[in-house]
């Protein structure tokens, strides 16, 4: 498995994989496949500017994942792997190059979103240090 940050000009790969999320776990995000289906190819480079967009590539795209900035620190969002290499450190990995991104570029904290009842995905970001924050379905962790 490789980790490949996403640039505007790899714009169909992030298009292709997000709407694979979308589709295949439509309750666990807050847009919707309809939605981004209609976005234009500069919607979707714009959506590559600014932070870091990663995906997971195992024979084609497997997960993605993406961080962007937000006054109270670096926002990780769009946290997504498929059903087929669930279990297998995609995930863990993903965030931990968010996390390495973060540390590189000065971030001192890194804000999530998890609806509660996403019981792997918390006990993923536990397992990686984050904490409960003071919003609910909302996670952090100070970066070192």
């Amino acid at each position: 498995m490789q980790i490949q940050q996403v640039t505007p000009d790899e714009w169909r790969l992030w298009r292709d994989i997000r709407l694979e999320a979308l589709a295949s776990d439509p309750d666990d995000f807050g847009s919707t496949l309809a939605r981004e289906e209609e976005y234009s190819e500069s919607d979707w480079r714009e959506r590559l500017v600014g932070g870091v967009k990663l995906v997971a590539l195992d024979d084609g795209p497997v997960g993605l994942v993406a961080g962007a900035p937000e006054p109270q620190g670096l926002y990780l969002y769009s946290m997504w792997v498929s059903s087929a290499h669930r279990g297998r450190g995609v995930g863990e990995a993903l965030v931990r190059e968010v996390l390495a991104w973060a540390a590189e570029e000065g971030w001192k904290l890194v804000r999530l979103r998890v609806y509660d009842h996403n019981l792997p995905a918390r006990r993923l970001y536990e397992r990686l240090g984050f904490v409960d924050a003071f919003e609910p379905e909302h996670m952090e962790l100070k970066v070192s």
